[in-house]
């Protein structure tokens, strides 16, 4: 009997050594599986940018269905003063030197410029006479001689026009902003014209011409920079230069329509 309880207890002492073996195996079984490494985080988008950042930039204006007055003054041999006023529309164009500045921190999205604008609308060949007029003198002597005179030089004086701008997004890696412009400028023609058919009697002439206009601004970006940063994910360097091409439409309150073009250096600090 003794010999029989003998057996039985070495049976259960083999019995329970083999589970707690195989316990231990099975918690050591998910140690010995490979380790993969953790998959790369890719952030959403690209870093924005950091810093204050400044541009100068070179371009041109064309300028359609522009809208501007005029004043004229004419005093005849006599010494009779008339004087006209009306307004019409234009096409032109200027070309521009331009600056603008965008803050770092939160005014990140917000740009200020200006644009130092050389030319304007086209006067050549318009009546400075209002329609229906009937002066004492001959328009069509004075129409040609101030349509002589602006075909050899702008007679708008240059003007500065601020602006502002704040990013709304991007297509195609072009950063597109959204803002407002404005325009005022104003010329002016003065000489001599013969008042009648005759040529001799000589009559002088003064003309003013003014535009002003509210216009809304959406502007194309696109930057390329002198290293290669930019294809990183990490944050770009504060410290960067490089060249800036931009394009856009202006539509003023007035209905002119202005579609500019800039190319210039850029520099990040």
């Amino acid at each position: 009997m003794f010999s029989h309880h003998w057996r039985t207890l070495r049976l259960l002492l083999v019995t329970g050594i083999a589970l707690v073996g195989a316990s231990s195996r099975a918690q050591d079984a998910p140690d010995k599986l490979p380790q993969r490494p953790p998959k790369p985080i890719t952030p959403p988008h690209r870093p924005v940018q950091q810093g204050f950042r400044f541009t100068a930039t070179f371009g041109f204006n064309f300028l359609m269905n522009g809208n501007y007055s005029y004043n004229t003054s004419v005093t005849t041999p006599s010494g009779n003063t008339f004087n006209y006023s009306d307004m019409q529309r234009s096409a032109g164009g200027t070309m521009s030197l331009g600056a603008a500045m965008t803050p770092g921190g939160s005014f990140r999205r917000v740009t200020f410029g200006f644009d130092l604008n050389f030319g304007g609308l086209s006067v050549a060949g318009h009546s400075v006479i209002p329609p229906g007029s009937n002066p004492p003198f001959s328009q069509d002597n004075l129409n040609t001689q101030i349509t002589r005179a602006t075909l050899v030089g702008s007679h708008w004086h240059p003007f500065v026009a601020p602006y502002i701008e704040h990013d709304i997004g991007s297509i195609f890696d072009n950063r597109v902003r959204l803002g407002y412009e404005y325009f005022r400028t104003s010329g002016s023609a003065d000489g001599l014209f013969p008042i009648g058919p005759s040529r001799t009697l000589l009559g002088s002439y003064s003309v003013h011409f003014s535009q002003t206009s509210h216009l809304v601004r959406l502007a194309v970006h696109n930057d390329t920079w002198l290293d290669d940063s930019d294809i990183d994910h990490a944050p770009p360097p504060r410290r960067r230069s490089g060249v800036v091409q931009e394009g856009g439409l202006l539509v003023g309150t007035d209905g002119s329509v202005v579609v500019f073009v800039r190319v210039g250096p850029v520099w990040t600090f």
